[in-house]
């Protein structure tokens, strides 16, 4: 036997490769993706998504962020604090990305990339490629998530193709001396004076009737909606907590172990039944409370579930009563399996849910109309006032009011109040002599009047060249997301709803 193998090895080996060559299309050619999964969960470009095409990019945008390309994610919206909204919109942008850049013919060579991947600090040593760190990752990061090369290589051919859309959408972009001037007042210390109208001064007429609240929810009502809910039971694989830290080809081993036997259940779990396959392996059935999309919940008093729902709920509620239980789900050094146990549809709001919203939110309205009210004949009679020859202060003493002084305020100071935040960005458009209307802020509001501005020294004239560069990033990324959100509307994205 081992005589006819060696015989046929180059033949064996032809087969082998053809067959793989043959696999690796059918499984990673994006124009054939549509067809795996269980079902289409949205279309783009008059196309069906499938849940297989959602899970790619939901570990592209993984990957990314085990990278460190911050500048991808952020570009296609990915860096947003709510992280259910940072992933949904990081994986249809990239889904046009692909499109864009295939017809602006945008397509990094092998040697940028190779470039770009030596220039990572993730698989850097002292501001060099290292090698060794590279193999690192690879085995660390890639080899558990079932990963290869490959996919390293298309997040830095993502990267490369954002930057020169960029670049491509970017390029009328210039910086005048007016943009400069008024950057550049964030370098100019300010003296200011304000005069503050507080919240609490009209708090007690800001009274919310019954009726009003009836009304609340009968215009609002139909719209809101408490949000689907869900228990799901688990096993979960991990190193074994207490023990000397596992490195290098040891943490490696033993990651892949948990990786295999997270597998291995896996797939005995969906031949049989979750309860069996955890039964037959000595595995303990984890339960969660339940828990909205984002992974928060208000019933778990365990700090470690509550962590580990926050990076399982975006594979949770991908579950559906037809497909019960996952695959394998990482999350840091461990392995997950899932089984959906219990689903809270979303459902119409009851008056008496509605109720605290209404109250909140009425009140607060009605509370800033009442504080315009009273501020802005004030401030009409503070400009009139003014107007006669009359100083800020007189004026303001004048009607009952008082007056706070802010001098030598520096707008790019580090260590700024909240309150000099906001009186610094109020005054960013403003000239000396000017009293800006009522600005709402958490007390209630303000209106300041610019005193005087130092004029740029010659230390924020040297700072030209770095403010220019930042004015004109910013003008970059601001027509980039234009263009994006341009593109986006013209993909046409709709989401399919999903059979439970």
């Amino acid at each position: 036997m081992i005589t006819i193998l060696r015989k046929n090895q180059r033949v064996l080996m032809l087969v082998v490769a053809i067959l793989t060559i043959v696999a690796f299309i059918w499984l990673y050619n994006p124009a054939d993706t549509y067809h795996l999964g269980r079902g289409a969960v949205g279309t783009i470009y008059g196309r069906k998504v499938s849940r297989a095409d959602i899970e790619r990019q939901v570990k592209t945008y993984q990957l990314a962020l085990a990278m460190g390309q911050f500048s991808l994610l952020e570009s296609l919206g990915g860096m947003t604090q709510d992280e259910n909204q940072a992933l949904d919109e990081f994986i249809w942008n990239l889904f046009v990305l692909h499109r864009q850049a295939k017809e602006l013919g945008v397509e990094p060579t092998d040697s940028q990339i190779a470039d770009r991947i030596k220039a990572v600090r993730t698989f850097q040593t002292g501001g060099q490629f290292d090698p060794s760190k590279y193999k690192a990752f690879v085995l660390e990061q890639l080899g558990p998530r079932g990963f290869t090369e490959l996919q390293l290589e298309n997040v830095i051919r993502d990267t490369l193709r954002v930057e020169r859309i960029r670049e491509i959408v970017s390029s009328p972009v210039a910086v005048s001396d007016l943009d400069f001037r008024d950057t550049a007042r964030v370098l100019q210390p300010l003296s200011a004076q304000v005069v503050r109208f507080p919240l609490a001064s009209v708090a007690g007429a800001a009274t919310v009737t019954e009726e009003e609240v009836a009304d609340f929810y009968r215009q609002y009502g139909p719209a809101l909606t408490t949000p689907e809910t869900r228990a799901i039971e688990y096993v979960k694989f991990a190193l074994v907590p207490g023990e000397k830290p596992l490195e290098g080809r040891e943490r490696v081993e033993a990651l892949q172990k948990l990786a295999d036997a997270a597998t291995a259940f896996s797939e005995q779990a969906s031949a049989s039944s979750f309860e069996n396959a955890a039964s037959t392996q000595g595995l303990t059935i984890q339960t969660t409370p339940e828990f909205d999309r984002a992974g928060s919940t208000t019933s778990s008093d365990n700090q470690a579930t509550a962590a580990d729902l926050k990076n399982l709920a975006p594979s949770a509620f991908l579950l559906t009563d037809k497909n019960r239980v996952s695959d394998v789900v990482q999350s840091g050094d461990a392995f997950f399996v899932l089984k959906l146990a219990k689903i809270n549809a979303q459902r119409p709001m009851t008056l008496e849910e509605v109720r605290p919203l209404a109250e909140k939110q009425l009140g607060a309205r009605k509370a800033e109309r009442l504080l315009r009210e009273k501020a802005e004949p004030a401030l009409a009679k503070i400009r009139e006032a003014m107007a006669g020859g009359k100083s800020f202060s007189d004026a303001v003493t004048a009607e009952g009011l008082q007056v706070k002084n802010f001098d030598h305020l520096d707008p790019s100071g580090e260590n700024l109040s909240s309150e000099e935040q906001g009186i610094a960005a109020a005054t960013l458009l403003m000239e000396p002599g000017q009293l800006s209307g009522l600005i709402s802020d958490a007390d209630g509001g303000f209106a300041v009047y610019v005193f005087e501005r130092a004029p740029l020294d010659a230390a924020a004239l040297e700072r030209k060249p770095e403010l220019t560069a930042r004015i004109l990033e910013s003008k970059r990324r601001l027509l980039f997301q234009t263009w994006l959100s341009s593109a986006r509307d013209a993909a046409k994205v709709t989401l399919a709803s999903v059979p439970q």
